[in-house]
């Protein structure tokens, strides 16, 4: 039998199991609280009042309709290509770069070879096909395009002369206009009449601003009879300051179209920014050639009545052709393609925030088919090589275009950069919509495409009536909120024909990650089989609540009470 100091020395095992399990209970919990405050921590304390995201100073309410678009825009040479997988590689870069907009020429010489024949003899083929073609590759890639319309077919013209002579009868090439307006109506909606007739060489051997007078007011006519809805683009002039038979400076024939009432007779003036050896803010001057020697054309604009009018830049770029290229024919001079890279993407930020008019800036140029040799100057606009190799201008125009898609909160219009629209979204003009217009689709599988940081997100609609089912996918997964329901498969939808009629703004996100730092998300908006929808823009907003950090600190809350109670049942 044990003696009485052996049993005082050795407590039992029932009494050391209560105090080990108090030990590791009171473990816990400590860890539990440094496990909520850790988390805390990281999603608070470390960021608690970092500023949110806004849309940059330079997104401020455009002049023009016309000036609150994606600003990237590129030349491309897509119909010489005859290969379709170089035609969908072309496109395929352009949309990864964020470029919105493709500068494609239609040629009518090749679209009408006889009078009222769109037959092509030589491939023995419909002579629409390949632009056909065209049109399709840019709306499943959300690329818009502006088409150049010009070349006159030998029936339309004098004998014995190029394709750049304008045509005998105005009204042949008013014609023509309207049946490619009406072809891609709601498809393509940008048309751009003519190329540089301030030279002599692209208007039959002479100048004559009435003459292009002539023709733009007939081609206006006959597109806006075809579709209201169609925005026609003037001629840019070639930047010179040549006085001759072979040219006119376009300062000097802007004021003879002014005079002879052509402003009456075009939607958004189109000119060229060519900088030369110059950066782009290099000052204008009249007798100099550079970026924003189109300030010059402005004041032009403003003076005959046109300020409410955007302009776009038709080309624009700077040259980077090698020493191995002998001066005298650097017509465009010459600079390292390090200055290239850089000066293409600050040139569009600076116009931007300083020139609200400009609105898309066609890069001269994408790519080209492998006609141009390396021996001539021209060949080193480009953006991208023959072999698809991108060059340096295209990786800084690419940084700069898509951190442009990432939507920040603030309100959108339709047309702006993080707004990708895939398929068919005609443009509509109303003026009861936000700026004057809208797109509107009512085409199955139509989808539009967002990127952006927030916590909410809102369609804005125009006086409309909206209908059948909006599938909403966000970051790749069917949406959930009150306002969306599910198909039979699943599918995540907005029951468009529901909405209270005069509707114009329909939440789609709400309270996504508001209890975190903001953090990027990607939203699909498809259209169902027979829907309709139109949007007037689209408002991205974050607000930023605390219900995870008051679940934390309230569990934490409850560990520190739950601790303090075993540290007193232990004493």
């Amino acid at each position: 039998m044990p003696s009485a100091a052996t049993t005082e020395r050795e407590p039992s095992a029932s009494a050391v199991a209560p105090r080990r399990s108090c030990t590791a209970t009171l473990v816990a919990l400590v860890l539990l609280v440094a496990s909520l405050g850790l988390e805390a921590w990281n999603l608070y304390a470390r960021t608690p009042w970092a500023p949110v995201r806004q849309r940059s100073a330079d997104a401020t309410p455009h002049l023009a309709p016309f000036a609150q678009v994606n600003p990237y825009g590129v030349n491309t040479f897509l119909a010489d290509d005859v290969e379709h997988w170089k035609r969908e590689k072309t496109m395929e870069m352009i949309a990864a770069a964020g470029i919105g907009w493709i500068k494609q020429g239609f040629l009518w010489s090749e679209i009408e070879p006889a009078r009222g024949s769109h037959w092509d003899e030589k491939y023995q083929q419909d002579a629409w096909k390949k632009y056909d073609e065209i049109v399709a590759l840019a709306e499943r890639y959300g690329v818009r395009i502006i088409a150049r319309l010009d070349h006159t077919p030998a029936w339309a013209r004098p004998p014995d002369t190029t394709p750049h002579t304008p045509p005998s009868d105005p009204e042949d090439f008013a014609r023509f206009v309207g049946t490619f307006v009406k072809r891609y109506r709601g498809r393509v909606q940008y048309i751009q009449i003519w190329n540089e007739p301030n030279l002599a060489k692209e208007w039959g051997g002479r100048v004559d601003p009435a003459g292009y007078a002539r023709l733009l007011r007939a081609a206006y006519r006959s597109a806006k009879a075809a579709d209201p809805n169609v925005v026609v683009l003037s001629a840019p002039m070639a930047m010179t300051n040549e006085r001759s038979d072979r040219a006119m400076p376009e300062l000097d024939y802007w004021r003879a179209l002014y005079a002879l009432g052509a402003g009456e007779y075009f939607d958004v003036m189109c000119a060229s920014a060519y900088g030369l050896d110059q950066p782009p803010t290099a000052p204008p001057d009249p007798a100099t050639i550079n970026v924003r020697r189109i300030e010059l054309l402005r004041q032009l604009m403003v003076e005959a009545g046109d300020g409410d009018k955007a302009m776009w830049l038709n080309e624009y770029g700077w040259n980077a052709a090698p020493a191995t290229i002998p001066a005298d024919e650097l017509v465009w001079r010459r600079v390292s393609e390090e200055e290239q890279a850089r000066w293409t993407p600050e040139g569009i930020a600076w116009m931007r925030e300083h020139l609200p008019w400009v609105g898309v800036v066609s890069i001269w140029y994408f790519r080209q088919i492998g006609t141009v040799p390396p021996s001539d100057p021209i060949y080193y606009f480009r953006l991208v090589d023959v072999e698809f190799t991108p060059r340096p201008v295209y990786l800084t125009v690419q940084r700069d275009a898509i951190a442009r898609q990432l939507a920040l909160p603030g309100r959108y219009g339709e047309m702006e950069a993080p707004v990708v629209a895939l398929g068919t979204w005609p443009r509509v003009s109303d003026p009861r919509a936000v700026d004057g217009q809208y797109i509107r689709s009512a085409q199955a599988g139509a989808a539009i495409e967002l990127r952006f940081l927030g916590s909410d997100v809102t369609l804005l609609l125009p006086p409309s009536t909206p209908r059948g089912r909006l599938y909403v996918e966000l970051d790749g997964r069917p949406a959930s909120g009150p306002h969306i329901s599910r198909d039979e498969s699943g599918r995540a939808y907005i029951d468009l024909s529901a909405l209270p009629v005069g509707t114009r703004e329909v939440p789609v996100v709400r309270g996504l990650g508001s209890d975190r730092p903001q953090a990027e998300h990607r939203l699909r908006l498809t259209l169902g089989p027979g829907s309709e929808l139109a949007l007037d823009g689209i408002v991205v907003d974050y607000r930023r609540t605390y219900t995870q950090f008051g679940a934390y600190a309230l569990a934490g809350l409850v560990g520190v009470v739950g601790a303090v109670r075993l540290l007193r049942r232990r004493a």
